[in-house]
């Protein structure tokens, strides 16, 4: 490690706070940092605070199996319809607690079902006798199937104290999926037409997973990864339901992997991270694809989530079942991964009577990795120094304090940055979160927003060394002279002429179709900040 450099040289302070995006923070100029010494990493905004009015109703972080189902628990009903009692069975969901408090649950008998006050006068209405007892999670969750069933009321529905307790799935800026689906699908098509735009010589993965774009030698613009949150989530999308099988006129990925309807394609090289002492591989040779798919996926839903929050399983799952993953159509399933069919048993609130719905599920039970690529992702630690002229700040130059700092160590607070930065910048669990199934994967997509949140957040301080397409730092980035790949996807027509009326060699671009693409999901692909230096060519080593 180099040292600082020693008096009257000046360590130049950028001293700023990311409560928001990259774009938005303020720096301050270097006349106004000549007195200070300590280098400081600036802050995430893990510690701001959710208006619940902006959370969705009944959206709560539950017990899961380890296929990322909700678990259910059986509930007894008896129901009043037109003074005749109506009998059924419904499942409802354990859900996490924040803390302990006494409620006043209902008293069941040995068959399930809630007990009443003895009537005295028969137009009287039902009273339900209660108990009030302490409820105790543990972990957040309470232990045993009548402790779950003390939670809800007499028809499942959860008591209104307990609702008080109920720990909400802070969905942040994963509320664009909430746009129309059409949006989803015109973003993929974005990402399809940069692939295909003549500049892209190559494909890799940057520092935390996403795709990431190698530029031709002569390209006018750099190498970047796709940053986009929309266009992150439509790629997500794509692989969970497709993997690399769709063509590029289906909107597909495989292009990415191979020749692509004549169109040409890429050979892009993979590490799956449970086998990453394997070496790089062609996607045909990849014994497990499914993992491959789900490391993809991770790295994708990471990118579209907040860089300054924790991603969740249960955040996950609910993005998959609102847009619709796996996609099912009548008896048929779609989905690149295995997949999970759970009865769910319901009340009709009309009748009382009982009925099921089906709900399906991807099925992360099979998940596998660890933290070792993080391990193969190297960092450099930098500050601005001052130039100076007989005393006159003239410029700055960049000096190196750290290099070759694993980023894994980073994470783990191991680094040699600021007391503050190894406080601040870490894996959200470092030692006791699962690294398998449901919790594992979520595991890895939290890592890389922790990865990102790092990086990016400091991206003059932190300066990532590119990897290659093979993972393996000593061997330069292969570049052909042209993009392998080109594929121009059909002009849509914005017009609302009736069809076969008017002139069809031409479109009124003056009227679009409702304006579903102004969403505004921090830029396109290409575009934004990269994070870690990487806004260039990036070093080769």
């Amino acid at each position: 490690m180099k040292n600082f450099l020693a008096t009257p040289c000046v360590i130049l302070l950028i001293i700023g706070f990311a409560f928001f995006s990259a774009c938005q923070d303020e720096y301050l100029e270097p006349e106004e940092n000549q007195g200070n010494e300590n280098l400081v990493l600036k802050k995430g905004g893990k510690q701001t605070e959710v208006d619940q009015a902006d959370l969705y109703g009944d959206l709560w972080v539950m017990e899961r199996d380890n296929s990322g189902v909700p678990i259910l628990y059986d509930l007894n009903y008896r129901a009043d319809y037109q003074d005749n009692w109506v009998y059924g069975i419904i499942d409802v969901v354990n859900p996490k607690l924040d803390t302990s408090f006494y409620l006043d649950v209902l008293v069941r008998d040995e068959n399930g079902y809630v007990t009443y006050e003895p009537l005295t006068n028969p137009d009287d209405d039902l009273v339900p006798i209660t108990d009030n007892r302490l409820i105790e999670p543990v972990d957040g969750y309470v232990v045993g199937a009548d402790n779950v069933i003390a939670l809800y009321d007499a028809e499942g529905e959860v008591l209104p104290t307990v609702a008080l307790h109920v720990v909400p799935i802070e969905m942040g800026r994963l509320n664009i999926i909430r746009s129309p689906s059409t949006v989803i699908s015109k973003r993929l098509t974005e990402v399809i037409k940069n692939f295909g735009d003549g500049t892209v010589a190559n494909v890799t993965r940057d520092f935390c997973g996403r795709i990431m774009m190698l530029r031709t030698e002569d390209a006018l613009v750099d190498d970047k990864p796709i940053d986009s949150p929309l266009e992150n989530l439509a790629i997500y999308k794509e692989l969970l339901l497709h993997g690399f099988d769709g063509g590029a006129d289906e909107n597909g990925l495989k292009f990415l992997i191979g020749e692509d309807n004549g169109y040409g394609g890429y050979d892009m090289q993979f590490r799956v991270d449970k086998e990453w002492t394997g070496g790089a591989k062609s996607y045909p040779e990849i014994s497990e694809p499914d993992q491959l798919i789900m490391n993809l996926a991770a790295a994708c839903i990471s990118a579209g989530s907040d860089k300054t929050n924790t991603l969740i399983i249960d955040e996950i799952v609910f993005v998959n079942l609102f847009m619709g993953i796996p996609e099912v159509t009548g008896a048929n399933v779609t989905c690149f991964l295995p997949t999970v069919k759970q009865e769910i048993r319901m009340m009709d609130k009309t009748d009382k009577h009982n009925y099921s719905l089906y709900r399906y599920y991807v099925d992360y039970s099979g998940f596998e990795y660890d933290r070792t690529k993080f391990q193969e992702t190297l960092v450099d630690y930098v500050t601005l120094v001052g130039d100076y002229v007989d005393g006159v700040l003239v410029g700055s130059h960049t000096e190196t304090l750290a290099e070759d700092l694993e980023l894994h160590e980073i994470l783990m607070g191991n680094a040699p940055l600021t007391v503050e930065a190894n406080a601040i910048y870490r894996y959200t669990d470092k030692e006791g979160q699962s690294t398998s199934g449901a919790l594992g994967f979520a595991c890895q997509a939290d890592d890389y927003v922790q990865a990102l949140e790092v990086i990016h957040n400091n991206e003059e301080f932190l300066v990532w060394e590119m990897a290659t397409p093979t993972w393996n730092k000593d061997f330069d980035i292969p570049r052909g002279e042209f993009a392998p790949f080109n594929f121009v996807p059909e002009e849509e027509s914005h017009s609302r002429r009736p069809s076969g009326k008017g002139d069809d060699s031409t479109t009124d671009d003056s009227t679009s179709e409702g304006g579903d693409d102004h969403v505004d999901d921090g830029g396109s692909s290409g575009g934004g900040s990269t994070g870690g230096g990487s806004s260039g060519k990036g070093r080769r080593r």
